[in-house]
């Protein structure tokens, strides 16, 4: 199974890129997480030294299917802050269309600093992988790339949780430490802005249906795949490791279901904020 690094690498074709989707970042399709995480990549390689991503607003045009997939990146504006388009193509049809803010400005600002949850460390917290074998619960493979620990494991079924939103401790397989990655992420993903960014846009679009079921009182027998993704991205320095993803969707119906997530680093800083709408829909057969 590919890590996160390898399921994004990039080769040049024409005036753009290249990539393979990898199926071991499947859910109902390729995740939409995974494909921003692949448009962020693509920024990455056209943006100025000492540039960071600052916002990412994407909206999912159609399923992605397992296979190659074409990147294309256009500059609207350069300097310092600049702003891109990306577009991620299957058969000449968009699959995933990006607008990125990328900047290298720093200037100070008054500081006004979130809290983060109190929730205890991920070593005090069984495994997510332990608990659903536990439950007799099959995972879908894409939940080979992370390793979680729920702060309130709960389906549908168990009385409500102590706080309406689903918090949990969650770290990329190849990633290893104190955000060090292992030898099949590579040296370069260590501290690298937008290599964090990939991995926080990711688990936010990951966290909106997580969000949504914590708060059922009944099972779902309805799928959700993303809309569309907007993510903020706050600067604060490298990631490290383990991420906490605390996720609430507090308003669903008429097809949709809206949820917001910020993403937190071990030692307390909010690392990027998000929210997307997935659009109802009913399994085939």
């Amino acid at each position: 199974m590919a890590g996160l690094m390898a399921a994004t690498a990039l080769a040049p074709s024409g005036d753009g890129y290249r990539a393979m989707l990898d199926p071991a970042w499947e859910i109902w399709g390729p995740a939409g997480g995974y494909i921003a995480a692949i448009a962020l990549r693509a920024v990455r390689e056209r943006a100025a030294e000492g540039h960071r991503p600052a916002s990412l607003m994407g909206q999912f045009v159609r399923v992605a299917k397992p296979g190659a997939i074409d990147v294309a990146v256009e500059a609207v504006k350069e300097g310092g802050s600049a702003l891109y388009l990306v577009t991620l193509a299957q058969e000449g049809r968009p699959v995933f269309l990006a607008q990125i803010w990328t900047t290298k400005r720093s200037e100070a600002s008054l500081s006004v600093t979130p809290v983060m949850p109190n929730v205890p460390a991920p070593e005090a917290l069984r495994g997510q992988d332990e608990l659903l074998v536990e439950r007799g619960i099959a995972w879908n493979r894409f939940w080979g790339n992370l390793e979680g620990r729920p702060v309130h494991f709960r389906l549908a079924e168990d009385p409500p949780a102590p706080v309406p939103s689903q918090r949990r401790w969650l770290r990329f397989r190849d990633w290893v430490g104190e955000g060090t990655p292992s030898e099949t992420a590579g040296d370069e993903a260590a501290g690298d802005p937008f290599l964090d960014a990939m991995r926080t846009a990711l688990l936010i679009d990951l966290g909106i249906w997580p969000g949504h079921w914590h708060r059922l009182q009944e099972n779902a027998d309805y799928q959700a795949p993303s809309l569309d993704l907007t993510v903020y991205f706050h600067g604060s320095g490298p990631a490290g490791d383990w991420l906490l993803s605390d996720a609430d969707s507090d308003v669903s119906g008429n097809g949709l279901i809206s949820g917001r997530v910020r993403i937190w680093s071990r030692d307390g800083r909010a690392l990027a904020t998000g929210s997307g709408h997935c659009l109802v829909t009913r399994p085939r057969g």
